[in-house]
């Protein structure tokens, strides 16, 4: 027997690796937080959550405080008949209106990050690529290869075929026409590729003259697309949950849509290790059951979400910075190519890190992170924050890429430069590879 050279496995090596490129800024950030009270803390708008309605949720939850003596014994490890229902029937009344579902279909666990690794892990050999049009939300690469060997492959699209009119794209917010989806749909049950839709947003869109089209919307008519229903039904499959539509991501729940009776087998078995507690499905069941309230919530989310993006659209606008409009989700892709030394990664991490972050105090997600198809494009995550630290974000963002060079490097350091020096050493080792998620 050859000797171990390692106390962990060559898995626990590769899953003990750095998870994100810039976890020790947001920490360090993250200890002392901008306030009116107090306009020295920092800004961390680089995390993809939705705060904005957690009250109505809070309020709504708390109300649901009892519950049956069953939830604390074991019960289905793809979730409990209830909450089952309770899923189908919130997807029956919102964004897959029309069809018939049934519960036996959609499998939940602990937060769609899970549901994702699970569902790659069953679905594809080590090696195997993942085509993600890019660019697009930087958790992905870390879901597709903590547990698994699968190899992210971004795909960046000509601007002919950029979303634009009704599926969400998780890092800019904007959204795919029904036409594009049904294309990569045609393609992908064509070739007998897994096609895997995230519609983990598809209530949160709050353009009014934007329609939401689930991918299972368009799949049960694959006959009028001239597609095998059979094969339809072994290869498209739709994640969604709680985390962001409803303000939920402590709660982690997600939730996988298959028709694929063997990939339901083989999740209810590997579920067993991701699923959620009986007490959270019970509450959680109870609320999505009550339909009155997911209306009148759902209604405040998007109207929030949409007050939310309209003031720092109308700041960005104001000082002349260009973006990408958004429909939907708590992104806005923001285009700060000017700002940069040069057009290459190595200026866009020395503007992020040594501009925004300790000079400016305040974090967003560097494109490379989301597989940006150029350097100088930012993630601004608006959802997270009130509406005097969205205006401040851009007051201080305008204020520093204004200045030339020369004045930029007088700016005093706002944090301690040494928090960074090991996330700087990752990226120049290898600064063609794009930086690793710092949240989901």
């Amino acid at each position: 027997m050859t000797p171990r050279t390692s106390d962990v496995s060559q898995r626990g090596i590769n899953a003990s690796a750095e998870a994100t490129s810039y976890f020790a800024a947001v920490i360090e950030l993250n200890e002392r937080l901008w306030s009116p009270e107090d306009p020295e803390g920092n800004i961390v708008m680089s995390i993809a959550e939705n705060r904005l309605t957690v009250d109505l949720i809070k309020d709504k939850l708390q109300s649901k405080l009892s519950f049956p003596d069953s939830v604390f014994f074991y019960d289905n490890a793809a979730g409990s008949a209830k909450m089952k229902a309770a899923l189908v029937g919130l997807l029956q009344h919102t964004f897959m209106k029309g069809l018939k579902l049934h519960p036996d279909n959609v499998t939940v666990s602990s937060g769609c990050g899970a549901v994702i690794s699970n569902l790659i892990y069953c679905v594809t050999q080590p090696g195997e690529g993942i085509a993600i049009p890019a660019p697009y939300y930087p958790a992905f690469d870390f879901d597709l290869t903590c547990k698994n060997d699968a190899v992210p492959v971004a795909v960046h699209l000509s601007a002919s075929d950029q979303p634009y009119d009704q599926q969400l794209q998780t890092a800019s917010g904007t959204v795919y026409s029904e036409q594009h989806l049904l294309q990569m749909l045609k393609w992908c049950v064509q070739n007998k590729i897994h096609m895997i839709s995230d519609e983990i947003y598809a209530n949160s869109i709050f353009k009014p003259d934007c329609q939401f089209t689930s991918m299972a919307v368009l799949a049960s008519r694959a006959e009028e697309h001239g597609l095998d229903p059979e094969d339809v039904k072994s290869y498209v499959h739709v994640t969604f949950g709680l985390s962001k539509d409803w303000c939920a991501s402590g709660l982690r729940v997600g939730c996988l849509w298959t028709l694929n009776a063997r990939l339901q087998a083989a999740l209810q078995n590997v579920n067993a290790f991701y699923g959620v507690s009986g007490i959270a499905q019970h509450m959680i069941a109870e609320m999505l059951e009550d339909l009155s309230f997911v209306d009148k919530y759902l209604k405040e989310n998007k109207r929030r979400l949409g007050s939310a993006y309209g003031t720092l659209a109308g700041a960005l606008t104001k000082a002349g910075i260009k973006f990408t409009p958004a429909a939907g989700s708590v992104f806005c892709w923001v285009d700060l190519r000017s700002a940069l030394s040069q057009p290459t990664w190595k200026a866009e991490r020395q503007l992020w890190e040594e501009g925004f972050v300790q000079r400016c105090g305040f974090i967003i997600t560097p494109g490379q992170a989301s597989h940006a198809s150029e350097p100088g494009f930012f993630r601004i995550c608006y959802a997270i924050v009130d509406r005097e630290t969205i205006l401040q974000l851009v007051q201080r963002l305008v204020g520093f890429i204004t200045k030339s060079d020369a004045e930029r490097q007088q700016v005093p350091l706002w944090i301690n430069k040494a928090s960074m020096q090991k996330a700087k050493q990752e990226i120049e080792a290898d600064p063609t590879q794009p930086a690793k998620p710092a949240f989901e």
